[in-house]
C-alpha cells in the first residue's frame, strides 16, 4: 500500500491525541493518559520541542474505515545518559490495527534511525512495557 513517512506539525496533534488513546485501549490504560491534545501542541511545537514525532500517512483513497488517513506515529526525545552521553528515546510506536502487518512500524524506525546516526547518539532507547511478543503480536 501506498504511503509516506513524513514529520509532524502541529496540526497533527489531533490525530497523534487519538492514537496515544487507540493504544491506551490496547494497554487497558485509557484512565493514564493525562495528556491533551493542546498541551501536545504546546509541548512539540514550540521554539524549543520537549519531543519529535513522524506520522504514516495514507492516501485518501486508501484512508482508513474511520475516514482517517493518518494512521501511524513514532513519538520519541532526547535525553542525556551519565555514563554514555546523548541519547534518544522512543516512546511510542503505534500503528492503526487495519494497517499493521505491513511496512508501517518498519518505516517509521528507519526514518526515526537516521536521526540517531546523524546527531551520533550513543544509545537508542525503546523500552516494551511488557514482553517482546507484545509488540509481535500488535503489529504482525
Amino acid at each position: 500500500m501506498n504511503f509516506k513517512i513524513r514529520c509532524a506539525t502541529k496540526g497533527d496533534c489531533k490525530d497523534i491525541s487519538r492514537m496515544i488513546m487507540e493504544l491506551a485501549l490496547y494497554e487497558k490504560m485509557t484512565d493514564q493518559v493525562k495528556l491533551s491534545c493542546e498541551e501536545l501542541e504546546r509541548d512539540g511545537f514550540c521554539q524549543n520541542p520537549l519531543f519529535e514525532c513522524l506520522v504514516a500517512e495514507v492516501p485518501e483513497e486508501n484512508k482508513s474505515g474511520e475516514g482517517f488517513t493518518t494512521v501511524g506515529y513514532g513519538f520519541y526525545f532526547y535525553t542525556y545518559s551519565t555514563w554514555k552521553g546523548r541519547s534518544m528515546h522512543l516512546e511510542d510506536l503505534y500503528v492503526m490495527p487495519e494497517f499493521r502487518g505491513g511496512l508501517y512500524p518498519i518505516e517509521l524506525i528507519i526514518h526515526i534511525q537516521p536521526c540517531f546516526t546523524f546527531l551520533r547518539y550513543d544509545i537508542f532507547y525503546y523500552i516494551f512495557l511488557y514482553f517482546i511478543i507484545t509488540f509481535l503480536d500488535l503489529y504482525s
